[in-house]
């Protein structure tokens, strides 16, 4: 068998601790250090920090690939791995592991959803897209793809950077934290001219969920992170980024987002993906079973999932097989997650290839690189 191009669909940037002195416009400087950053906590170990407050404590696990908690209780952001924040280091990783290309989500910028002004978070948003693209370009910006994010606090921003971002810097993607925005879930019409702006630029959407309770979500009412402890921060994680995409997806498909964007791409990540089995399958049986107040859509649940959804699996989920047979081979994708500590590093491709092998060479491929390449249009690299 000839060798199997790898394409990472789920990565993550590690921002610099100085994101927003090096790169947001100087007039909001001051107030973005103030919103949103990362700082030493008196205790050892490193915080997000929103509006003043500890969102969540313990953030340096973002930059310990493949580490257990214990080893670095008391470490700080930038004393995890080295590639994390280095783009030629990140480079060397990739090349180590077998990854010719990754696309990479923020880590603490996933979290501007929280950010009450408007106006600052679009400013943020552009700042960190610049960084993102610059990360790429000092690394390999044929091999290392950054994601967009919006302000979709005020969706006129939104689209403005998200047409900003496409037609400007390159970016084949936005993440959108499958959760709701000021009391607006995602398939209120309100954002209706965003889908549609995605959809006409053909840049595909990352819905991509976070353990942190800044935006509504399945984190709300498990319990603020920072206030709970243990117990409850181990639930919210178990629970909102499966649960999240799970509702998100729900809302999408039979709040009609999908049957009136019919050519808007978009991929639910960092969530496992066996859920998605399940799922559709009652989605389908929903659909196909009727509802005495009528259907809200025209396309089944299975027909939209296979024209334009993505399910992000992890290397070693035992239902991949199910999943497969289930929803198909040309919509399951491969994520590293790396450098987070729950990641698997070193080993992460392999791990997928071997417990892919088993579905043979064609799933292989498409899991592993060919799905992620039609999902973000961008070409996998000419194989000798």
């Amino acid at each position: 068998m000839a060798e199997l191009t790898i394409f990472d669909c789920d990565g993550h940037a590690a921002e610099p601790l100085d994101l927003w002195d090096q790169y947001i416009d100087p007039e909001f400087r001051e107030r973005a250090n103030a919103t949103m950053s990362i700082q030493h906590l008196p205790g050892g170990g490193s915080g997000f920090m929103m509006n003043g407050k500890v969102l969540q404590t313990g953030v340096q696990a973002v930059t310990f690939a493949g580490k257990k908690p214990p080893t670095f209780t008391g470490n700080y952001w930038e004393e995890g791995e080295p590639a994390a924040l280095d783009p030629k280091l990140r480079i060397e990783a990739m090349d180590s592991e077998g990854i010719a290309m990754a696309v990479l989500y923020p880590s603490f910028g996933g979290v501007i959803g929280g950010v009450e002004d408007p106006t600052l978070a679009h400013a943020m948003s552009r700042a960190y897209n610049d960084y993102i693209v610059d990360f790429g370009r000092k690394g390999d910006a044929k091999r290392i793809y950054g994601v967009a994010i919006v302000p979709l606090q005020d969706v006129t921003l939104a689209i403005q950077e998200l047409r900003r971002a496409a037609t400007e810097l390159g970016m084949r993607a936005v993440m959108v934290r499958p959760n709701a925005y000021h009391g607006r879930h995602l398939d209120h019409p309100d954002f209706d001219p965003f889908w549609e702006a995605a959809q006409d630029l053909d840049v595909a959407i990352g819905f991509h969920p976070f353990p942190f309770p800044d935006v509504e979500g399945v984190n709300t009412f498990v319990g603020d992170l920072e206030r709970q402890g243990a117990t409850r921060s181990i639930l919210a994680d178990t629970a909102a980024l499966p649960m999240d995409n799970m509702l998100t997806m729900m809302r999408l498909m039979f709040g009609g987002v999908f049957d009136k964007f019919p050519r808007l791409k978009g991929a639910f990540l960092e969530s496992n993906g066996s859920w998605a089995a399940m799922w559709l399958h009652r989605m389908e049986s929903r659909f196909q079973r009727g509802h005495p107040g009528g259907l809200p859509i025209r396309t089944s649940p299975l027909e939209i999932a296979a024209r334009q959804c993505f399910i992000a699996m992890d290397g070693d989920e035992a239902a991949m097989p199910l999943v497969a047979e289930f929803i198909g081979e040309d919509i399951v994708i491969w994520a590293s997650d790396f450098p987070h500590f729950d990641g698997k590093f070193p080993g992460a491709a392999e791990e997928a290839k071997e417990h892919s092998a088993p579905l043979g060479e064609r799933f292989q491929r498409k899991f592993l690189a060919e799905n992620a390449s039609r999902l973000y249009d961008i070409p996998l690299p000419v194989v000798a």
